[in-house]
């Protein structure tokens, strides 16, 4: 666009950004030149509305220079929009690398795979997009922006959009991870072997394994864990139960630590413990540690070998081998937490009669108090009984606490037994609390049982 203002072309660009100015003719006279200046900037003042540069155009009168183009205004370019879009707050792309360690080696077990999350736990920000500005033409007119595009927001299963629609979270613990594009929270995790393709696993919920755990490879689970396979020689720790389907072949190692049940086909020269109850067709040359019970149940039946501890009982088919084979069974709780109980008991009684007396006490001089009968020096007697008893009944509270746990202990020594439906060999050791039994010639279809402090033998009916 061009136009001729007085003595002046005015050159507007073809975005309309830009407007310049080229003096046509020289003016000499003074006077003439600045009236024409003014005239000029008035016309364009009405022609140009955004970015006219008053300066710059008395510049090129002042100059008074012919067919030079000078730039004299500018327009607003316009600012497009940010398009929105989702934050995650987690290593989107895991990369299968090993650890390095302080050392220097690598450890090709440790690929930390999995992101574990918790519930609640914030897992993206929704960055919502900008509106932008539109721009101006030098002539006053609107240049048009873009505006921002909004997110795609795709989750799933166990993430929740809070209700300020900024954060998803996690309703689960587990592994947050992707499904057709979805943002998801799995409380199972599912793997074919652990091996070297998947490294160490610690997850925030289930682990399903479809095949077997191999030697030096663990498992971290805050949920149940569950093998079809075998564990051989690796090591598996779970808030939850443990199965094995095909069983476990420790090698002598600490295979499996868990605060539930553990449930195997058969345990081999492992080392277990457990909060629950442990079962298995057959237990050889292990050590296995449980709160609760240890049955030996199924075709076998069999306990050979190694150490088995239990809380309450532990039944099994046949005991120990015609060779003699050392083996040790042991329930029940150490006596000496009897003795403990009755102390304790001992001490409740004790606390709760003088806090009687010391109550009976403080009603005497509360009652004087209210008739203005003491002097400063029993109110102090008062202060110091009322602070006595709240000692007591302090430690009146936590001995009873304590009185609980143990009661529930002493009880299970009570309870405890050793039943054996077929044979138990010689060279078996029957333990229960602080009483042995040793075994000198085969047994057959008997149950062990604590009598008044001596381990009895009856016949197993069942």
């Amino acid at each position: 666009m061009q136009r001729i203002v007085s003595n002046a072309l005015i050159e507007i660009s073809v975005d309309g950004l830009s407007a310049y100015m080229t003096l046509l003719e020289s003016i000499k006279n003074d006077d003439d030149r600045e009236k024409m200046m003014n005239e000029t900037i008035e016309e364009l003042k009405g022609l140009l509305k955004v970015g006219l540069d008053i300066d710059k155009v008395k510049k090129v009168f002042n100059d008074n220079v012919t067919n030079v183009k000078t730039l004299i205004a500018e327009g607003v370019l316009p600012v497009n929009g940010e398009d929105g879009y989702v934050k995650y707050l987690f290593d989107v792309e895991k990369k299968r690398t090993p650890k390095i360690l302080e050392n220097g080696t690598v450890d090709y077990k440790e690929l930390d795979l999995i992101n574990n999350v918790t519930a609640g736990q914030v897992l993206a920000e929704i960055v919502y997009p900008t509106e932008g500005m539109p721009g101006k033409k030098v002539t006053g007119e609107e240049i048009p922006n873009r505006k921002g595009k909004n997110p795609k927001i795709n989750y799933g299963k166990n993430v929740r959009l809070l209700d300020n629609n900024r954060f998803l979270v996690a309703e689960k613990d587990g592994l947050v991870t992707f499904i057709n594009g979805k943002m998801v929270v799995l409380d199972v995790y599912e793997v074919e072997n652990v091996d070297n393709t998947v490294g160490n696993i610690y997850f925030n919920g289930t682990v399903i394994v479809k095949g077997n755990v191999l030697n030096g490879f663990k498992i971290k689970a805050a949920g149940d864990v569950q093998i079809n396979g075998i564990i051989e020689g690796g090591y598996v720790e779970s808030n939850g139960d443990v199965i094995v389907k095909q069983g476990i072949q420790g090698f002598n190692k600490h295979v499996i630590k868990s605060d539930g049940n553990v449930i195997s086909r058969f345990i081999e020269n492992a080392i277990i413990t457990a909060e629950g109850n442990v079962s298995a067709d057959a237990i050889v040359h292990s050590q296995v540690i449980c709160k609760g019970s240890i049955n030996a149940g199924g075709k076998k039946g069999l306990i050979l070998g190694g150490t088995i501890k239990a809380g309450r009982e532990i039944v099994a088919k046949t005991v120990g081998s015609i060779m003699g084979t050392t083996t040790v069974l042991e329930v029940g709780v150490d006596t000496d937490i009897k003795d403990k109980y009755e102390d304790i008991k001992r001490e409740i009684d004790s606390i709760n009669e003088k806090i009687k007396k010391i109550t009976s006490a403080i009603e005497v001089f509360k009652r004087a108090n209210r008739f203005n009968q003491l002097d400063a020096g029993k109110i102090g007697i008062l202060g110091k009984l009322i602070r006595s008893q709240n000692i007591l009944e302090e430690k009146l509270k936590s001995l009873q606490n304590e009185y609980e746990l143990l009661n529930l202990q002493v009880e299970s020594i009570a309870n405890a037994i050793v039943k054996i439906s077929n044979i138990v060999y010689p060279g078996v050791k029957i333990i229960i609390g602080n009483s042995s039994f040793t075994v000198k010639e085969e047994m057959e279809g008997c149950i062990f049982y604590l009598d008044e402090r001596e381990i009895s033998v009856r016949p197993n009916w069942e």
